[in-house]
């Protein structure tokens, strides 16, 4: 497995120079080795395969984490703070204190360029040694640098292109930048000879393949039309090679299949098909057997990031804050904006479309085997006050039903009790409404109708300000009544119940590049080039009838004029929210600025969105190593 390789790479002592680092160090190791140890090092193949994994090491520090999730995800149109200028305004609302000091910027270009010089030297030493490192295993070097330059030029524009690995060329105290072209150009010279060279099937999980390589240049060539002017030859010929490229990923792989009981999206986001997942193209293997990974068991708090504030309302119901379903609640950040509950998912119960289900929390079940509700937390919440006094006792009080990991043990249902360590940990299940102690759908809610519930519930229309007459006086803004604040969906698709080691730490693979997405990706590409029109839209209803039981699957289908650029990019929210493709997909689109993102339910705390937030700010920690800093720039901060 990858993660073993990788943890077996960092405990030899090896650690990884970033771009900044690059300036002051001329070694890929801390420990001092001279150029002469190196070459011994990489002149043997444990000495080349480890560095090889080691080319992997730094995507757990941009999925999973924080860091990434700034970067790519928010500042878009689909999420908001949980707090008008929480904690992550920086980027989520971009705030004056986004700036070159910024730590999340820092570690994320930090991260990128660490990989680009792990990679280069593995090129480098695959390249001197081939029968060593033959060009298969090269071919993973250009994936990870192509993919890390990607990401590069994207959030920073025209930086430094680095080709050369500092172990080789030494320190430098000089900077120089490329343009975007030029990235362009090398991203998908990389991906080519990924995809020319890499296996089909890798037996280690985690690893690129020839169809992670022909996805991304698909993604690659697509969001290069960007650089060109609508409608242009060249723009439409980066667009024609976006879906050559998808489509040959399209052909050889499948989706799930809907049928009657479940869709192709539900059976993607079940528990058994997580390690081992026919849609996935590129993964974060995370290894949930002996923790080897980076930070060991330290994964998988993306789900905190994204969760309701259980403690400030729902646990006044019965559910847990400390739950191990919903997460610990001591990480809330985001949560969904009121475009991306109702513009891009269908708002109402009976939608043949069940991925606001297989994708949000909003059914949330007590944490104990009973709950008894106060008397002053139903006045609070605005219940009923005659249905308290007039009912049994028994009639407010929520009956649980719940597991704990003993119950659970050998049974398949949980990696942590499986693993022989049970403890006295509660599960929260999901398989009786009896036991639900908050609703928070995305559909509007009869107020009447949520006071006479004896658990707690509120729709978009009581946990958020749809009229703009709130405190703030913001369509999508927070809503008028305090206890109803707090209220939200919670992202679920990085809480799989099946890998949960902790109620904070969860050990499943986060899916990088999903077979869905290509899917899109040709859709939209058939648009921009003009042409296969008629295959993007089969390609647009396939994802679409995925997304619904087999009995519905014709109440998705959509008709060629409703297949738009703002169409897909409701789809791509749709099927996509959360896994850290939003911001680009904006980008690309030309939707990233005031006028889009300033449109009622989409961010209302963006309020000064201009040019210069189209690229991210040079991290302080560069400048102030480079002779030429005024030279290089700050890109506008």
């Amino acid at each position: 497995m990858i993660t073993r390789n990788i943890k077996k790479y960092l405990t030899a002592g090896f650690v990884c120079c970033s771009f900044a680092a690059a300036f002051t160090s001329c070694s890929i190791d801390e420990t001092n080795h001279s150029q002469l140890g190196q070459d011994i090092v990489y002149n043997t193949e444990a000495g080349l395969n480890s560095l090889l994994a080691a080319c992997y090491e730094n995507n757990y520090y941009l999925y999973g984490k924080m860091d990434g999730i700034d970067l790519m995800e928010m500042g878009t149109d689909l999420w908001m703070n949980g707090g008008r200028n929480g904690s992550h305004a920086e980027l989520t609302n971009y705030t004056e204190n986004l700036n070159t000091s910024t730590g999340v910027v820092k570690t994320v270009w930090n991260a990128l360029y660490a990989t680009v010089n792990y990679c280069n030297t593995a090129i480098y030493y695959g390249q001197l040694n081939p029968t060593l490192l033959p060009p298969e295993k090269q071919a993973e070097a250009y994936f990870l640098r192509g993919f890390s330059n990607w990401h590069i030029v994207e959030n920073w524009g025209g930086v430094t292109l680095n080709t050369t690995s500092v172990a080789v060329s030494g320190a430098q105290d000089k900077a120089t930048r490329s343009s975007e072209e030029d990235f362009y150009n090398q991203i998908i010279s990389d991906l080519r000879f990924a995809a020319d060279n890499l296996p089909e099937t890798q037996a280690d999980r985690g690893r690129v393949t020839k169809y992670s390589a022909l996805a991304m240049l698909a993604k690659a060539y697509l969001q290069r039309t960007r650089l060109y002017a609508e409608g242009s030859a060249e723009r439409k010929q980066c667009a024609e090679l976006a879906y050559e490229a998808a489509k040959q990923v399209i052909d050889a792989k499948q989706l799930y299949q809907s049928d009657a009981n479940q869709s192709g999206s539900t059976k993607y986001w079940l528990p058994e098909n997580n390690k081992a997942n026919q849609e996935d193209l590129f993964i974060e293997a995370v290894d949930h057997i002996g923790g080897y990974n980076p930070e060991w068991w330290n994964r998988g708090r993306t789900r905190q990031y994204y969760q309701m504030a259980i403690g400030s309302a729902a646990q006044d119901f019965g559910v847990a804050s400390e739950g191990w379903r919903y997460g610990r609640a001591n990480a809330c950040v985001w949560r969904p904006t009121l475009y991306l509950l109702q513009e891009c998912f269908e708002p109402r119960e009976d939608t043949p479309d069940t991925r606001f289900s297989d994708s949000f929390y909003y059914k949330y079940y007590i944490g104990s085997k009973s709950y008894p509700i106060s008397l002053s937390n139903w006045q609070k919440y605005g219940k009923d006050k005659s249905l308290y006094n007039t009912r049994r006792p028994a009639s407010y009080t929520i009956t649980g039903n719940i597991k704990t990991a003993l119950d659970l043990k050998g049974t398949g249902f949980n990696y942590y009790s499986d693993n022989g360590t049970a403890t006295d940990a509660v599960f929260e299940l999901e398989d009786n409404d009896a036991a639900m102690g908050c609703f928070t759908p995305n559909w509007d809610l009869d107020e009447t109708w949520c006071s006479q519930q004896k658990f707690l519930a509120a729709g978009p229309n009581m946990y958020m300000d749809k009229t703009g007459e709130g405190p703030d006086k913001k369509v999508g803004g927070h809503a008028a009544n305090t206890y109803f604040r707090s209220l939200q969906p919670s992202l679920k698709k990085f809480s799989c119940v099946k890998y949960l080691h902790s109620n904070q730490e969860c050990e499943q693979d986060i899916a990088i590049i999903r077979l869905t997405d290509i899917y899109l990706i040709a859709a939209e590409a058939a648009i921009v080039a003009e042409n296969h029109l008629t295959e993007g839209l089969e390609y647009l209803n396939a994802v679409r009838r995925h997304a619904a039981l087999s009995t519905n699957a014709a109440q998705m289908e959509v008709t060629a004029s409703e297949m738009t650029i703002d169409f897909i990019l409701k789809e791509r929210a749709r099927e996509l929210c959360g896994e850290q493709w939003r911001w680009y997909d904006l980008k690309r689109t030309g939707r990233l600025n005031q006028q889009y993102l300033s449109e009622p339910g989409k961010n209302p705390y963006i309020t000064t969105f201009t040019s210069k937030y189209l690229v991210r700010p040079i991290p302080q920690e560069l400048l102030d190593q480079l002779a030429n800093a005024d030279e290089y720039g700050t890109n506008g901060y």
